[in-house]
């Protein structure tokens, strides 16, 4: 009895969870809010750095290219976790979600996937961007995989922080506030692991492996966090 139950329940979990990520699809496709907001902040604000800096002092500007990409991730991301969960609650859609038979924890893992895979266009734009204007080799392998990492774990907090805050009148300014704080124990790590490999020869995997793993650490620590206290979240 409990292997057929347990079963049907765990198929019933990715069904919803498919679902509600379907469904962020969806209302992107026919509004373009979140990708249109993430992808013009982030162009405006990589095109104005590079006719900011002086010509001849490019050496500077590629130097600080990986913490102003890392940079431009976060408030872009920042942007679309507040608009993504803003159609929620200005649609009501949280609500109807809420009512039916839905695991809480289900609701924060499609919110998760959802606002990741945004996430990851945006991502793909801006390293041929950054590789276009500064001439750096972001589209190493190694590169890739802590921005892939990185994003998870930034994604997995900020849902759960825009939660708390997107019913408060001042959450464009609290989210920030809460979220950058709470992500500096991932970025860090992130951020040197991917400035070392863009220098020439990249350096060995064993020279950066706790920064990845550290990134590593933190992913699970915070989707853990959330699959443990969503329930509470969306409650109260």
């Amino acid at each position: 009895m409990s292997g057929p139950t347990s079963s049907g329940k765990r198929s019933s979990f990715w069904t919803a969870v498919f679902t509600i990520v379907w469904k962020d699809l969806l209302i992107e496709k026919h509004t373009r809010q979140i990708i249109s907001v993430m992808s013009m902040f982030s162009l405006v604000t990589v095109i104005m750095f590079n006719f900011a800096v002086d010509p001849e002092d490019l050496a500077a500007a590629r130097n600080v290219a990986t913490g102003l990409l890392w940079a431009t991730i976060l408030l872009a991301g920042t942007l679309g976790l507040n608009r993504s969960l803003a159609i929620e609650q200005e649609n009501r859609t949280i609500d109807a979600v809420l009512m039916g038979p839905v695991e809480r924890s289900a609701i924060y893992l499609g919110k998760v996937i959802s606002v990741t895979l945004f996430s990851y266009f945006l991502e793909a734009v801006l390293v041929v961007m950054f590789v276009v204007f500064f001439n750096k080799p972001f589209y190493r392998p190694m590169v890739l995989l802590m921005l892939v990492m990185g994003t998870v774990g930034y994604v997995a907090a900020g849902v759960l922080i825009t939660s708390m805050t997107i019913q408060t009148r001042t959450r464009e300014v609290l989210l920030p506030v809460l979220l950058l704080p709470l992500s500096l124990p991932l970025v860090l790590p992130a951020a040197n692991v991917v400035a070392s490999y863009m220098a020439t020869p990249p350096p060995e995997f064993a020279d950066v492996q706790s920064g990845v793993f550290l990134v590593l650490i933190y992913d699970l620590l915070m989707l853990t966090t959330g699959f443990l206290t969503y329930h509470y979240v969306v409650e109260s």
